[in-house]
């Protein structure tokens, strides 16, 4: 046999060996540790055949049961991930530490929701997992954000994630910390009290608060990011992530919605001039990580500023196009970089240069801070009051709480504008207060008036919107009460008397039905 044709046959028979091996290993059976990123990455339908082929290669491993248990968790079955994790560590002796602190937080999380009700969406992409009882007050608004943002962020970012959408309502800080991986210490001190994690949303109830949050933004801050890491099967970086979401938390509302509150637009500007802002780096690994509710403050106006800075130079269509490099192979520097035609450092200093030239929000600072007040913090007066940092206005507010409570609304009044005199008419607690008393008197145009000078400053102080939703409906002014009482909804809805009003606003706009179901809501959170 001649050397040439000895090697003609050796090819044929190395090909032929290599066409067997393919056929003997399909390309979908991945690794334990390719099944577990996939998983990590929320690539649930891939992690799934995949997961399928490795159990039936090797049904008695241990790693089986846990990327079985990991699998379920990740779908919501809680009850069937535990026993799955139970039996895993049962066949390792319990010595794997990674292993019992997943086992840990599922058994945590199944705990805490075995009694929850779920509620689908008109739409059918999301379902709501709550508390049965009072809770249920959350779900009109809860689905009419998300239905919209499905839309909307499907358009702005190029992606329509696989439904439905599981999402989870706790009661309490304290339940939100038992089924994830952050402290009570790092919820209250960041004001983290929504995460976007394990393929789900997660957000605390607003009754955890003494008047309640902007949930319902904070709800679709939380969906940015699940179609974010959906998309990018989880390749981007925190501050990315979160610029993405503090930009989009709105565009439910409309394309033009997204703004920064002004106490943001201010304490950012205070920093930047300090020269004291939060690095990228700081960021990492979550905002929740911060020292403090201010630099997480800080860091989300700066991460917002650099998605402002991108649409302004890049146009519509910015965000699609940076996940789509990021798809496409480049790291999260880089994809941004390249939309804007430049590197990443250059990009850092451009946009550094951008932040001063940013129009000046008007915001008079009078001290007070717009954070997060926790249920069992004391009493929500007492805190409004401790907010008012010159003792003599101070001292007037008391005063004309007291006589307030006395009926003595004339008398009141005269007290609040002396504390409006020492403080100006900037102070959502004190313009508050004096609406309050001005409706009593049946002067609600005057009370309307007060509360113009702070309802846009101070978006999340929810007696603003309260107060001004009153006076509009003393006017007749049926639309704007429904709008003012409206954004007070999405900040308490556990308040019965922001539904009684809107119950009438909407009948004086001629909606009988929604002013049935206001009433009906009104009735669930007596």
């Amino acid at each position: 046999m001649t050397t040439s044709l000895i090697k003609r046959l050796t090819r044929s028979f190395l090909i032929a060996l290599l066409l067997t091996v393919s056929v003997a290993a399909p390309a979908w059976a991945q690794s334990f540790d390719e099944i577990d990123e996939m998983m990590s990455a929320w690539r649930m339908t891939e992690a799934k055949t995949a997961l399928d082929a490795y159990a039936k290669e090797n049904p008695a491993d241990p790693r089986t049961l846990f990327l079985k248990g990991r699998y379920e968790f990740f779908m919501g079955e809680y009850e069937e991930a535990t026993n799955l994790l139970d039996q895993a560590l049962t066949n390792v002796g319990g010595k794997n530490a990674r292993w019992k602190m997943t086992r840990d937080i599922i058994a945590s999380t199944h705990e805490v929701t075995k009694s929850y009700e779920a509620h689908t969406s008109p739409n059918g992409k999301f379902v709501i997992y709550i508390e049965p009882g009072r809770d249920k007050v959350l779900l009109p608004y809860a689905f009419e954000a998300l239905d919209k943002a499905y839309e909307e962020l499907g358009k702005e970012l190029g992606h329509y994630p696989e439904t439905p959408i599981r999402v989870e309502v706790y009661p309490s800080t304290v339940t939100l910390a038992k089924v994830s991986s952050l402290t009570e210490h790092d919820i209250r001190t960041s004001g983290t009290i929504a995460l976007c994690k394990y393929n789900r949303l997660m957000i605390t109830s607003p009754k955890a608060l003494m008047r309640g949050y902007g949930w319902v933004d904070t709800l679709v801050h939380e969906y940015v990011h699940y179609v974010v890491n959906h998309k990018t099967k989880n390749r981007v970086p925190i501050w990315m992530h979160e610029g993405l979401a503090k930009y989009l938390e709105r565009r439910w509302r409309g394309e033009d919605a997204q703004r920064l509150p002004p106490s943001s637009e201010h304490l950012l500007r205070q920093r930047l001039e300090a020269n004291t802002l939060i690095t990228f780096e700081q960021m990492h690994p979550s905002m929740a990580k911060l020292p403090s509710q201010e630099d997480a403050a800080v860091a989300f106006a700066e991460v917002y500023t650099v998605m402002e800075y991108l649409r302004v130079q890049y146009g519509q269509g910015a965000f699609a196009q940076v996940l789509d490099n990021i798809n496409a192979g480049d790291d999260a520097p880089q994809a941004f970089a390249k939309v804007l035609n430049t590197n990443f450092r250059q990009f850092e200093r451009d946009w550094r240069a951008y932040l001063p030239t940013r129009p000046r929000v008007e915001f008079v600072d009078v001290g007070f801070e717009e954070k997060l007040h926790f249920d069992d913090e004391g009493d929500a007066n007492v805190t409004d009051l401790k907010a008012i940092p010159k003792p003599e206005a101070r001292d007037h507010m008391h005063l004309g709480e007291l006589l307030q409570a006395r009926e003595r609304y004339g008398a009141a009044v005269v007290q609040y504008k002396k504390a409006v005199a020492l403080m100006g008419d900037s102070h959502p607690v004190v313009q508050t207060r004096l609406a309050r008393s001005l409706l009593e008197l049946d002067r609600p145009a005057e009370a309307l008036a007060a509360l113009d000078t702070v309802r846009g400053s101070y978006p999340s102080y929810v007696l603003t919107w309260i107060e001004s939703g009153t006076a509009a409906l003393e006017l007749k002014d049926y639309e704007s009460a429904y709008v003012y009482l409206l954004e007070a909804a999405r900040i308490n809805p556990f308040d019965p008397s922001i539904h009684q009003k809107l119950a009438k606003a909407l009948e004086g706009m001629g909606d009988k039905a929604g002013a049935e179901r206001e009433r009906k809501l009104a009735a669930l959170v007596m």
